[in-house]
This record gives structure tokens, sequence and C-alpha cells, in this order.
């Protein structure tokens, strides 16, 4: 039996074929919540600004949540980390895929891949014994022929895999990675970064076992944890209408976002909720590793225009909305066409959604004509735009080349002020939460480190009425108001970080209003150390800023941390948000007093300090 924090991080060099294990002191634990502050600290010390995201010498690195493989709540959670193809600074993706609790009985924390293969490979780890195999073979395949083809050449059908597809080989900047249950690492084209290492796939067969610390404990805590779950309201909404049950309440309350984010209102709104795919595509929900959720969708279309083969994984509410509303389409079959396409080929949908969106406004404004387009009229709402775009996008053809750089490249490409119409942060393209209706989420998108982001923080659920008493956030906040938004912005930054760093799920954690402090007391029966949940926010603070410092050691500060100009200067025209801009500066001022950052965005000195981060300061202020 291995012990929750392992300290093993396996190594494993592309070009030298070299692989060999790191070890870590578990003790630093306490500083870090485990592997996710590990591996962004060797980020920070390993990755220069001269690195490029496509050089052999960065670094793909994938770590598993410090709880992961105890069998806790909804602890499935892994993570993918490099510098970003899309932002040139820190890129990182979360997922509950399987295999990274395979990973984690394998007897690692984490995996650090450098180098780059003379042919495509995959790797698999089966235990203590790991090879770096042939994947020629696989180069070219889409991720369900990539997974059953590395099962059975291994022969065994318990193995989990994450991969990608063949946009990743491409170099598509918004190619992301993908496991066999089909959970998505989907931000910052991070499969592109596997893909210029030449790296297919790695696999996984991990037959040992987490032993807690407190057994009696940790059982009782961890029922404690699913009774809460288990009876809550948000769960049986989420198990009946998966992640898409609220678009029309978000159309009506005007979070929903619609037409490049340049309206307030989507009419057609239930046509793609998670209501509308109950009654006509929903085969069953899908539950990922030890959740009693269910949020997970799977649906079939047997024949028409969107048939697909079998039953497969449906669309969530950040493709609904991104293949949807941001582009006028009620069309719910192409968007479960869209969502398989994307998963087969290996891109992230929220960023191809957005690409569309951009290029449709293009098209609409006269920036962009079918000679640009390969002769494709790029009409609002038509599904079948939506749906050739895409297969240009992943294959990296015609247009779709230019639009599968990432909507900051893409603008630079086309030029003619087609910047303006170009929705992302830092190169990020925006998740679907909307900054006019929902301010904090607007400073959050401004301040992430890996850019536009609703993951690594969730300041809007204060805004919408989803509280945590135990963090000091019990009253709802006005939605419209900018005043207090960079406390509570702040606060949820480091609580999502904790959380991450754990391995949790944050649907089950935050919806059914499970109190922190239990999941602080699942961590100390599980590891053994005595620590309380304030001690666990300032550890999740140190990996926050260590994620900041390497965003300024690449060359980001204050003039970075910004919204797209049409948030802060173009009024809404119509639905809950009309005449609403965000003031990103009142938030931001007050963000960084909250955040302990000086002018120019850098930790000061005494946060870093006060944290023990001294190691940071003579990188970002100079010996």
């Amino acid at each position: 039996m291995s012990r929750v924090l392992i300290g093993r991080i396996l190594r494993v060099n592309l070009s030298t074929n070299d692989i060999k294990v790191e070890t870590w002191n578990t003790q630093e634990a306490e500083k870090y919540i485990g592997a996710l502050g590990i591996v962004a600290r060797k980020m920070f010390e390993e990755i220069n600004q001269q690195t490029q995201p496509y050089d052999p010498e960065n670094l793909f690195i994938w770590a598993t949540g410090a709880l992961v493989g105890t069998r806790g709540p909804a602890i499935n959670k892994s993570i993918v980390i490099s510098k970003s193809p899309l932002t040139n600074c820190w890129g990182d993706a979360i997922f509950s895929a399987f295999a990274g609790i395979q990973l984690k009985w394998a007897g690692y924390d984490a995996v650090v891949v450098e180098g780059k293969s003379e042919k495509p490979v995959y790797i698999w780890i089966k235990d203590e014994d790991v090879e770096i195999r042939n994947a020629s073979n696989l180069w070219g395949k889409g991720l369900h022929e990539t997974f059953k083809t590395i099962k059975d050449e291994l022969k065994d059908s318990k193995t989990s895999i994450i991969g990608i597809g063949p946009s990743g080989e491409k170099l598509v900047r918004i190619a992301n990675v993908i496991s066999d249950d089909w959970r998505a690492a989907g931000r910052c084209g991070l499969g592109s970064v596997m893909g210029s290492k030449n790296l297919k796939a790695i696999a996984v067969r991990g037959e040992g076992e987490i032993k807690v610390d407190d057994e009696d404990k940790f059982n009782s805590v961890k029922e404690k944890i699913l009774k809460i779950i288990v009876e809550s309201t948000a769960a049986k909404n989420f198990r009946l209408y998966g992640t898409s049950a609220g678009v029309v309440a978000f159309e009506q309350m005007g979070n929903l976002p619609v037409k490049n984010w340049s309206r307030g209102t989507f009419p057609a709104a239930y046509e793609i909720s998670g209501q509308k795919m109950a009654e006509t595509i929903l085969v069953r929900s899908k539950s990922c590793f030890g959740c009693p959720m269910a949020c997970g969708r799977v649906v079939k279309i047997e024949e028409g225009p969107y048939a697909l083969p079998g039953e497969v994984a449906g669309p969530e509410y950040e493709t609904i909305a991104a293949l949807g509303s941001l582009i006028m389409n009620s069309n719910l079959q192409s968007i479960a066409k869209g969502n398989y396409i994307c998963n087969d080929y290996g891109v992230d949908t929220i960023s191809a959604g957005s690409a569309i969106a951009f290029a449709m406004e293009l098209f609409e404004k006269g920036i962009i004509s079918e000679g640009d387009t390969g002769g494709i009229e790029l009409r609002w709402g038509d599904p079948d735009t939506m749906l050739k775009m895409i297969e240009l996008i992943v294959k990296k053809e015609g247009f779709g080349a230019i639009l599968g750089e990432g909507v900051k490249q893409a603008a630079k490409i086309i030029g003619k002020g087609s910047n303006r119409y170009a929705m992302h942060v830092k190169g990020l393209e925006l998740p679907f939460h909307n900054p006019y209706r929902l301010k904090a989420m607007g400073l959050q998108y401004a301040t992430c480190n890996r850019g536009a982001c609703h993951n690594r923080g969730s300041p809007g659920y204060v805004e919408r009425g989803i509280l945590s008493p135990e963090l000091g956030l019990d009253t709802k906040v006005d939605p419209f108001i900018e005043k207090g938004k960079g406390k509570i912005t702040k606060i949820h930054q480091d609580a999502c970080t904790f959380i991450d760093a754990i391995g949790a799920c944050k649907f089950n954690y935050f919806f059914p209003r499970v109190p922190l402090t239990l999941l602080a007391d699942l961590y100390v029966a599980a590891t053994g150390f005595k620590v309380t949940l304030e001690e666990l926010l300032k550890a999740a603070e140190r990996i926050w800023l260590i994620e900041r410092a390497f965003n300024i050691k690449m060359g980001i500060d204050r003039k970075d941390d910004r919204l797209p100009e049409r948030f802060l200067k173009e009024p809404v025209p119509d639905g809950a948000i009309k005449g609403q801009t965000v003031n990103l500066d009142i938030m931001l001022e007050e963000y960084y007093k909250e955040r302990g950052y000086d002018e120019q965005g850098r930790p000061s000195i005494e946060k870093l300090r006060e944290l023990g981060l001294d190691f940071i300061i003579p990188v970002i202020y100079g010996s």
C-alpha cells in the first residue's frame, strides 16, 4: 500500500528515452497541498521566457490531486500543465479522467515529459514498469480508434489512457487532451504541446492501493459529505439535466453568451437546454469515478444529417453555449455532432465556438468575405456552416487553419481591425458566464493565471447566491456592481485552487453547499497532517502566487490583466443586461490590494516572504 502523498514523480525525456523517478519530501505538502504546488514550482524554476511552447525544452506535466486514489467523494481530478501555445504563459487544464486515479494507484503523483521523440510514441505505465512505445500506427487516427487500438495492443481492457487526436498532431493551437472515458482537459491548447513532442498518448494501469492515515475518521467524514451531496437539489438536477440544466435561466438573467457577446437575448434557449436534451437525444447520465452526482451525458442520434456512431459523450454546458447561443444556433443535434467531431480530433469546444463566432462577426461586418473563407458564407445560426468550420479547424485546412490558431493569433493574421471582435484574455478565449451580468466573473477572467477561466475561481457563484459561509462568503452580492468584487474574487480563487490541489469536483462541493471545512477534515484524515482550512487556503495562495510569478517571468504584467474592449465600452442593447458595461479598473485596484500585488501586478516582496516564497523574489525583482 502507498501513502496518500506518494512523493514520486515519473520523469520521461523523449529526446534521450531516459526514464527516471524523482522524489520529493511529502512534508512539502503542508506548504503546497501535494503535487500541484510541487510541479508549479518545477515549472517556475525550469522554464524560461525564451522557451517557446513547442520547444523540446518545454515541459508537459500531468499531475494528480492530493487525495486522488483514496475513493473520497468525487475526488477524481488530475491536471495537465505546460507553457501554453495560446498565451505564452501559464497553461493548465483539469479533468476527471480515470487515468489519473490509475496513475496514483501505479505509484506516481505526477508525470513530467520533456524533449521530443524522433517518431510518434506513447508512454505505457504499469506500476513500476514504464516503456516508451512506437505510436506510428496511431498517428493520424481519431481518439476513438486510438484508444481501442492501444487497449488491443496491450491486451488489457482495464488500462486507462489520455491522448491527443489528429488536431494535436498538426499543432492546432486550440487542441486539447482527452481521456478514454471522454473527459476533456480542454483549455490552453495543451494537446498541441503533446503533439509537438510526438507524444500521442499516455496509457496507465495501476494495481496498488492508497492507504489513508485514519481510516475510521476518513470514512466518517466521507459519509457526511456524501449525505449532503446525495440529498441536495443540485445533485438531482445535474443527474436529470446535466451541466446545461440552467440554460434557460441563464438566458433570462443575462448570463448566456449570445452572438459573440454582443446581445443579451436568445429566445430559442430552451431548444439547446439540458431539459430539451433529456426529452430528445439523451440515453443516460454518466458518473465520473466516485461521483454521486452523474452530470455527464450520453447521447444517441441514429439518423439524419447529424447521426452519430452509436452512443457517445454528450455536450456539456460550455459546449452548448459555444456551438449554440454564441453563434445563434438552436439546433441541439448539430451541437452534439460538433461535440463528437471535436472530441475525436481533440479540440477544445470553447475555443472552437469562440473562433467561429469571431469569424461570423467579421463576415457580418464585411471584414472578411467568401474569398477568405473558401466560398463558405458564414451565416449566424446556421448549424451546417458551424459543422463545416469545425471540420476545417480540426483538420487545419483552409480558413479553419487560421481559426485553429485561436482568436488572438487569428486576429493578427487577418488584421483590418479584427482584434476588436476577438474575445479572449491573454490569448485564451472566454468561457461562457457573462461579465456584463456577473461583474466578478469579468474580474476573474482578467486576472486568472491561465487567461479567461471560469474554473480556477468562480466568484460568480456568490453573485448567484451559491454561498460558502466558511470562507466568509455568506451573503449574495449584487452582480451588477463592481465594489467588493476584488475581495470575493481573491477568496474564491484560493478556494478553487485548494479544491483543485485536493483533486475534488467543484460541482459536488459548491452547488450542494458542502462546507470546505469537511474537505479539510478529509485531507487531515487521509494524510495525518494537522492543518486547518485556513492553513490549506494559505497553501493554495502559495500555488496561485507561484503561477503568477511564472507569468511575470514570461513577461506578463498589469497591462495583460484586461477584458476585451467590448465589455468595457459597448453596452448590450437588449435583455436583462441591457445598457451594461464593466468598470474593470475599480475591481482590479481592489483585487491587487487583496492579493498583495504592486502596481505592476507583481506579488509584493512582503507577501512572498509572508508565504515563504523567498525563492521567487530574485527572479521577478532582480538580485
